[in-house]
């Protein structure tokens, strides 16, 4: 069983008011350049497809998964790079057996709840190959500033200190952990997160 309304994702994605748009993220540009050639990617969450088109036009293999079919759609409709999108609820279904040489995520992470980002971890370090590659943008908590609602709908309250990430994935080795501001897109104002790249040990 989702932890959402049947309909919570499919209605953002129906109504084009996903905070992160459709552009490949300013942050994944950055850094792919570290990804091994030709590797294989995973994408947790991938909504409309936006990183995993923009990496598989560059060669790699990406698998794209998310929970919304309206997100898988378009995400096929979209690409027609190669990448691969299925529909799949990864807060409760295991990500499967395969290897990957880097998994990324953009925006999920944060949605997971304290009893459930165990799950979360577990299923990382099943997939991610060792020295694979983990990135992760997702939220920031601000002491006093609460993220929205529509934004959190299980109200769990992101990381807010640096200690708090470097504990949670203390089975990696992270190289890169900054503090940014997301620009306002749409509707939605300027978003704090965490940049986040690190090496399975």
């Amino acid at each position: 069983m989702s932890f959402f309304k049947e309909d919570f994702w499919d209605t953002i994605y129906q109504n084009e008011t996903a905070a992160w748009g459709y552009e490949p993220a300013t942050f994944l540009k950055e850094v792919c350049k570290e990804f091994p050639e030709n590797g294989t990617i995973l994408d947790v969450g991938c909504g409309t497809g936006r990183n995993s088109n923009y990496l598989a036009e560059k060669g790699f293999k990406v698998y794209g998964y998310d929970w919304s079919e309206t997100a898988i759609r378009e995400a096929k409709c979209r690409g027609l790079s190669g990448a691969k999108f299925n529909v799949k609820d990864m807060m409760i279904n295991h990500w499967g057996f395969m290897k990957y040489d880097v998994v990324m995520d953009f925006g999920y992470f944060h949605f997971f709840t304290p009893e459930r980002r165990t799950f979360y971890h577990e299923q990382l370090q099943k997939v991610l190959k060792k020295d694979g590659i983990y990135i992760n943008e997702s939220g920031r908590h601000r002491e006093g500033q609460p993220m929205e609602k529509r934004h959190n709908p299980l109200n769990y309250v992101p990381p807010s200190l640096k200690s708090d990430v470097w504990e949670e994935f203390d089975y990696l080795n992270i190289e890169r952990l900054d503090e940014k501001i997301l620009p306002p897109h749409g509707k939605f104002g300027r978003y704090p997160c965490w940049n986040l790249f690190a090496r399975k040990l």
